[in-house]
């Protein structure tokens, strides 16, 4: 099985500690920024999806790759957008107020877009043009960020790889619009797919070669069984944005990426700035355990807990976990914060025994 792709982030890092019943080197998955390392703040959007500052941040973050999502204007220029219009990420340039009209990428004329529109940042200085491919693709290359394709372009696939090489991008799509990429590039390929058993995406997989892999957004679908099955044969698994909590089942089903809005584990080369450490605490029903530290700007938190029983994991902010096991079991959870109060509150359920946790807080 291809390994480039998955990181023992915490190698070594328990090492010291004898009898620490935590993985001393799981296999985290590598961690894809879902239409780029965008960030919201009070306002809303401070860097906004799919710009070159999102890559930017991608980098100070750690992220490996970044999604890119591409589409043609009226007059066939590739430019970098998710949605089919440009109301939801994007105000009128003459005095930034909303879009009143609908605006569809695919029938305006890439020089009006670029004129008459900016991105939506609380902060005056994002406020910029939509970007093209090209330009994203440069920023990545600048950054030494992977470009995850996720288009049905093949012209955009052709720039990619002359612009980044086989090692600098990965194509996301659907089959149809994959399987002519092997005819000039040996790139990582994921296949999109929400329907189908595994031998039903098995002959596909095997027309695309080696280095490829399946996506799909269909957690229920994509259970423990279907995830070692894949990866027993060779192949990439990744789990695409599944919503909390739903995201931390596919980390503990050993998926090999993660498409998140959130997840983070980038902990390589990094010291953390405040660490909570626990063992051997039993918790009643009802008991809670919480810690927590000064706001940061730009950070990061991670826990690793090794319990038995029923748990509730708050990470604030909506990531909320409910987890249980009958037998001592670690989970691992990684959130990216900005301008945020880190937190981890835990609350028992019918009881349980917390064996050894580690929370860490990380300064980015």
């Amino acid at each position: 099985m291809r390994k480039a792709f998955t990181v023992a982030a915490l190698t070594g890092i328990l090492a010291a500690v004898s009898c620490s019943v935590l993985p001393r080197d799981p296999q985290v998955p590598m961690a894809v920024a879902h239409r780029g390392c965008h960030l919201k703040d009070a306002d809303g959007f401070y860097v906004n999806e799919n710009c070159p500052e999102g890559v930017r941040m991608a980098r100070r973050y750690g992220y490996p790759a970044i999604e890119l999502d591409v589409k043609y204007t009226s007059d066939s220029v590739m430019v970098v957008m998710h949605d089919k219009s440009i109301n939801r990420t994007m105000r009128r340039a003459s005095d930034y107020g909303p879009i009143e009209e609908k605006v569809l990428v695919s029938e305006t004329p890439f020089e009006l877009l670029r004129r008459d529109y900016v991105l939506v940042s609380s902060d005056p200085a994002l406020h910029r043009p939509i970007p093209t491919l090209e330009e994203m693709l440069q920023a990545c290359k600048e950054e030494g960020v992977i470009a995850m394709l996720h288009s049905a372009l093949p012209e955009s696939y052709r720039m990619a790889q002359e612009m980044l090489g086989d090692d600098g991008w990965i194509a996301f799509s659907g089959f149809n619009n994959l399987k002519e990429v092997r005819d000039f590039s040996s790139c990582m390929i994921l296949m999109n797919s929400s329907k189908g058993t595994v031998e039903d995406l098995l002959p596909s997989l095997e027309k695309l070669g080696t280095r490829c892999g399946v996506s799909s957004m269909n957690y229920k679908m994509m259970d423990a069984g279907y995830i070692k099955r894949l990866r027993d044969a060779g192949y990439e698994v990744q789990a695409s944005i599944f919503p909390v909590p739903h995201e931390q089942r596919a980390l503990h089903d050993g998926v090999s990426i993660e498409l998140s809005d959130f997840f983070w584990f980038q902990t390589d080369g990094r010291k953390p700035v405040s660490t909570w450490k626990e063992r051997g605490r039993r918790l009643a029903a009802g008991d809670s355990i919480v810690w927590s530290a000064a706001p940061v700007e730009y950070g990061a938190v991670t826990l690793e807990i090794n319990f038995s029983g029923e748990l509730t994991i708050d990470l604030g902010e909506g990531f909320t976990y409910s987890l249980s096991h009958s037998e001592p079991a670690t989970e691992l959870l990684g959130i990216r914060l900005f301008r945020r109060t880190p937190t981890v509150s835990i609350t028992a359920g019918s009881g349980a025994l917390v064996r050894e946790l580690r929370a860490r807080l990380y300064t980015l």
